[in-house]
């Protein structure tokens, strides 16, 4: 979809045009500009609270008009519902090309106007390859100010790159299962390497056994598909910081032999989820020519039970000599993001940033807005805290307590990977920042905010969100400035 500013309303023949109409918004300029609005308005009592819609058909002009509240003028919680909103009525209406006539003078703030075209872009999401009959998106959209806004066609063109690469992501998260096991994902990051002229690594069974990544080793035993670490690197020239992130690649969970129950399976194809944005991540860092190091890694695996599955009461080594006990096959994530983290360490990036679907308790906690943020260091937190508010995908610091460090241990082992005893999305972040070293770390827990059952508020499809690229891109956007 294509989005252009435009400074004039000049509609062209039975375009569909959508005004906007701020609460506390005078509409006397609108009623004159638009004399045929008013009756059908007033009668409704529009006020401009987020979710009001009228829609009109003028025989006069020979088109449809969409007047949408908009609520509060500036508010970037507003500007997703209004965009959520607005696309869900052109899709209704099967409207491919649009005008958006901001008749309001403003002000509108640049993190306003990204906000909403951000959302406009998420918003024309559907994901319906296999459906005979297909949605029909919007292809254009015209975005009309009556006064000079702070935005600029290269920041559309901008932020169009970043929203691509988060489709790429919801498409790969999306996808049957069948077609996403760790031999697609590795294709899946040769292709970008291979676009955006970045370097890539491929570990694959024998490099894995050679570098002890035995985390993935185990938890990948019983699939048909060889587990894989991938490292995806960006590097331009005379950067100055590097950042390295993780994402968790469990292209299926079925639990292990701690066998999922058959409903808990269904949406199990969005374990990858955290894979998929560091992939989207480095790739859009690189098609925006940021000037950082970024690096990708994505520990890939199948979570199967088999003839060569792990086991409950299993011990792994790692790479780092630290020892764990496994309590329940079900807790894999945490086994091969350890393996993935002791890399990670090991190339002293400036700090690890690492993004996994790991806990139902994060959802139970925050719902399906908020991701969890567990982070000791306060400049980390506070500039991934910055960067969900300005991007829209939201984190809520939880604790990281030494205190909590005795229920993570073993009897057996130096640590367990499971039975924590409450607070299992607190210890679950403990045990990764184990094998993060000294690095400032990172931990998102995306649970609940990558993959939706139903629509929310902001996001009118359920599926994949594509939830990590926008957060990443605009954190590593701000920290490139510093």
């Amino acid at each position: 979809m294509k989005i252009i500013k435009r400074s004039a309303y000049r509609p062209e023949p039975h375009l569909c045009v959508v005004l906007p109409v701020f609460k506390g918004m005078d509409p006397g300029e609108l009623w004159q500009e638009f004399p045929t609005l008013e009756f059908p308005a007033r009668r409704r009592k529009f006020k401009g609270e987020i979710g009001e819609a009228l829609a009109c058909h003028s025989l006069e002009e020979q088109r449809l008009f969409l007047l949408l509240g908009a609520g509060r003028p500036g508010s970037l919680p507003d500007a997703r519902k209004l965009a959520c909103r607005a696309m869900a009525l052109l899709h209704e209406n099967r409207v491919d090309r649009t005008l958006i006539y901001f008749t309001a003078a403003g002000p509108y703030s640049a993190g306003y106007l990204q906000t909403f075209s951000d959302y406009l872009h998420l918003n024309n999401y559907r994901f319906d390859r296999y459906k005979k009959k297909k949605s029909k998106p919007v292809d254009r959209i015209q975005l009309v100010f009556k006064k000079r806004v702070p935005l600029q066609a290269a920041e559309l063109k901008t932020r169009e790159a970043v929203l691509e690469e988060t489709k790429r992501v919801r498409d790969l998260v999306n996808e049957v299962p069948a077609k996403i096991h760790p031999d697609s994902l590795v294709a899946q990051f040769s292709e970008s390497a291979s676009r955006h002229s970045l370097e890539l690594s491929v570990w694959r069974k024998k490099e894995l056994e050679e570098n002890a990544m035995n985390g993935l080793l185990a938890v990948g035993a019983s699939s048909c598909c060889e587990p894989a670490l991938l490292s995806l690197s960006y590097a331009p020239k005379g950067f100055r910081r590097t950042v390295a992130l993780v994402g968790k690649g469990i292209t299926f969970d079925a639990g292990g032999l701690n066998l999922k129950p058959g409903n808990s399976m269904e949406e199990m194809k969005c374990d990858m989820a955290g894979a998929a944005a560091v992939l989207g991540a480095v790739s859009a860092a690189a098609r925006l020519r940021l000037p950082l190091r970024v690096t990708a890694l994505a520990p890939l695996a199948e979570n199967l039970p088999g003839r060569r599955a792990y086991k409950p009461g299993d011990i792994i080594t790692y790479a780092n000599r630290k020892t764990v006990e496994i309590v329940n096959t079900d807790a894999e994530g945490r086994l091969i993001l350890a393996d993935a983290l002791i890399i990670a360490a090991r190339q002293k990036p400036d700090m690890i940033i690492e993004l996994s679907t790991l806990t139902g308790a994060i959802v139970t906690a925050l719902g399906d807005s908020y991701a969890g943020l567990f982070c000791r260091n306060r400049k980390l937190s506070a500039g991934l805290t910055r960067a969900g508010e300005a991007s829209g995908e939201l984190l809520w610091e939880m604790p990281l307590p030494e205190e909590y460090r005795e229920s993570i241990t073993s009897k057996v082992a130096d640590l367990k990977n499971a039975n924590y005893n409450g607070a299992s999305s607190v210890k679950a972040g403990l045990f990764l920042s184990e094998f993060a070293g000294k690095i400032p770390f990172a931990h998102i827990d995306i649970a609940g905010t990558a993959f939706l059952s139903k629509p929310n508020f902001c996001l009118g499809a359920e599926g994949a969100t594509g939830f990590g690229v926008r957060l990443l891109v605009e954190f590593m956007k701000e920290l490139s400035r510093a």
